[in-house]
């Protein structure tokens, strides 16, 4: 039930995102999507399962459910948070924008507990939001050093 769910959800999402206009070249959008995929998927999943912070559920769909959120769900949803980020002009509305970003996330990790997609062992708030604003930060860092190296050569 709980994948079929997400699955309208996502494809919505993938609806959505590949009609409205972008700010966002399409290597960017590649850049970014691989960045925050090796980020949540190689470190963050690692360390929170060699930490056994987190358990997956020992249910197929439950699996299918985690493995699409960090493919397809939590690189999109960083992409249209970037994508907002290139029209906000001040300072301020941009750190805050990245903030709201980076508990938006915390928020989804803690959803997908609370559906059981991912059994909580050990794991609070301060873990979801350090590992989510290292896999945020990361990836803004990187996106901007590529967006520079892209620029320069143009």
């Amino acid at each position: 039930m709980i994948l079929s769910v997400f699955m309208f959800i996502l494809i919505f999402l993938l609806i959505v995102f590949c009609n409205y206009k972008k700010r966002l070249h399409l290597f960017e959008i590649l850049f970014i999507w691989m960045t925050v995929w090796l980020v949540t998927h190689s470190v963050s999943s690692i360390l929170i399962v060699n930490l056994k912070l987190l358990s997956l559920s020992e249910n197929q769909s439950d699996f299918w459910t985690h493995f699409l959120k960090r493919f397809l769900l939590y690189p999109l949803i960083i992409i249209f948070f970037f994508d907002f980020y290139l029209k906000i002009r001040d300072r301020v509305g941009k750190i805050a924008l990245l903030i709201f970003n980076i508990c938006f996330m915390s928020s989804l990790e803690f959803l997908f507990i609370f559906l059981g997609v991912l059994k909580n062992e050990k794991f609070y708030v301060h873990h979801s939001l350090v590992e989510w604003t290292v896999t945020v930060v990361l990836t803004y860092i990187l996106w901007i050093w590529y967006r520079n190296q892209r620029l320069m050569r143009s």
